[in-house]
């Protein structure tokens, strides 16, 4: 080979060589320099799809997506970084939810409050005579009927309003005695005790009053209503013989009139010094009764469980009647408590929860205690605090959101451990501290 030749052949060489080790070090050079020097784009990935599910039925889950066998819809990928901050690292309690998906559900929120529940309970009820206003008319000595006045079971009398006229022979005898010792001037004291006499064999004040301004002795005398009231008792005639123990009439009142209602036991906790009653009568729907007072008998009906209640209520018209119906309403308020929205309770038989807002935006599933539900109100023991904010709507999807995601597992896990760090750190007698301390 000619000298020529050779040294070409050395020349190239030697350039592969120099060039070779060139790229090598520009490229160990990038590849070692610091960030942001000449910055790579990282190649995109996509997330992983655990399973597809029918939110509809969320605990369903499929391998491949397609069309759902339940609704007419498509299936929703459940992906493996959904309870992530992005970064494959796990989230913070609760669960995301794409706000688009929850701007088309109407999603609405409540902020926990803490106040009183109001109890409103109606129940039926009937009039009856006031028991307070009840009068026995008797003669209280044997004597013979002369005339019976022309009233009946069920009339109304007025104080004063005469019954019947009747001879009574043994107080003709007493007031023949004392007219003989008025007139032999007897002692004041012999006096006063034949007066006594008459007053406890019955004669009406009024009567001994009349015999001592006349000094004449009476042989008929008239038995009068003693109080305002309705008959229901009375069946003499005149004529008849009467003995000292029959009764002449008996008169109930009907002003105040009683109204009697029968509370469910389990309703007791409404009645207390603030409870205010409302009475409704069909006959009159366009009026409005006074309650004068109201009270609870003190024994439960064994047979139906129910507390008897007993309003007295003003009837100076007479237009309530014994026997009628009426409607009693009772109204009520609890102690302070945490109240929410009933429509933001998910209850699940063995348990009830609710969704709360955070603010991360984070939908968390959380364990209540309820105390009770009232006019779209409910009161909780505990679970919330005041202030947190609860969703009200839209919570179907959320909460499928929530099984599937595992949150509500995580959080009853979380929920037992607080619990038995709580007893193990709490006394047995230990009360439980205010829900609401500082109000």
């Amino acid at each position: 080979m000619a000298p020529t030749t050779i040294k070409n052949i050395v020349i190239i060489a030697g350039s592969l060589l120099v060039g070779g080790l060139a790229a090598t070090g520009i490229n160990a050079y990038f590849v070692t320099s610091p960030a942001g020097h000449l910055p790579e784009e990282s190649p995109t990935t996509e997330a992983k799809v655990l399973f597809w599910y029918d939110p509809m039925y969320p605990n369903t889950k499929f391998d491949k997506p397609g069309k759902s066998p339940f609704m007419d819809m498509d299936l929703v990928p459940k992906y493996a970084d959904e309870d992530g901050d992005g970064d494959g690292t796990q989230a913070k309690a609760g669960i995301k939810i794409d706000p688009t998906m929850t701007q088309n559900l109407g999603l609405r929120t409540e902020q926990v409050t803490y106040g009183q529940l109001n109890y409103a309970l109606t129940i039926p009820a009937n009039l009856s005579f006031n028991e307070y206003q009840y009068a026995i008319v008797q003669s209280r000595s044997e004597g013979f009927i002369e005339k019976v006045y022309p009233l009946t079971i069920g009339d109304k009398v007025k104080k004063g309003t005469p019954l019947i006229e009747l001879t009574i022979p043994e107080w003709v005898e007493a007031q023949s005695e004392y007219l003989l010792l008025a007139e032999t001037g007897a002692s004041p004291l012999q006096i006063k005790g034949i007066l006594e006499r008459l007053r406890l064999s019955g004669m009406s004040e009024d009567e001994i009053s009349q015999l001592r301004k006349t000094r004449k002795a009476q042989t008929r005398f008239v038995i009068k209503a003693p109080m305002d009231g309705v008959i229901t008792a009375f069946d003499l005639r005149s004529g008849m013989n009467i003995s000292k123990d029959k009764v002449v009439a008996q008169i109930q009142g009907i002003n105040p009139i009683w109204i009697n209602a029968s509370i469910p036991e389990s309703a007791s906790y409404l009645l207390k010094d603030s409870t205010q009653f409302s009475i409704g009568v069909p006959a009159y729907p366009q009026e409005t009764f006074k309650v004068l007072k109201w009270d609870i008998l003190p024994s439960v009906d064994p047979i139906t469980r129910t507390l008897q209640v007993r309003l007295a209520v003003d009837n100076a018209k007479e237009r309530l009647k014994p026997g009628m119906n009426a409607v009693m309403t009772l109204n009520s308020q609890s102690e302070p408590m945490l109240l929410i929205p009933s429509q933001a309770v998910i209850d699940a038989g063995d348990e009830q929860r609710v969704i709360t807002l955070n603010e991360q935006g984070r939908f968390v599933p959380k364990l209540i205690k309820i105390f009770h539900e009232s006019k779209q109100q409910t009161g909780l023991i505990s679970g919330l605090e005041e202030g947190e904010t609860v969703v009200t709507s839209g919570l179907f999807l959320i909460d499928s959101e929530a099984n599937i995601s595992g949150a509500l597992d995580r959080m009853r896990q979380q929920q037992t451990a607080t619990e038995i760090d709580h007893s193990q750190h709490v006394a047995p007698s230990t009360a439980q501290p205010d829900p609401h301390a500082g109000h």
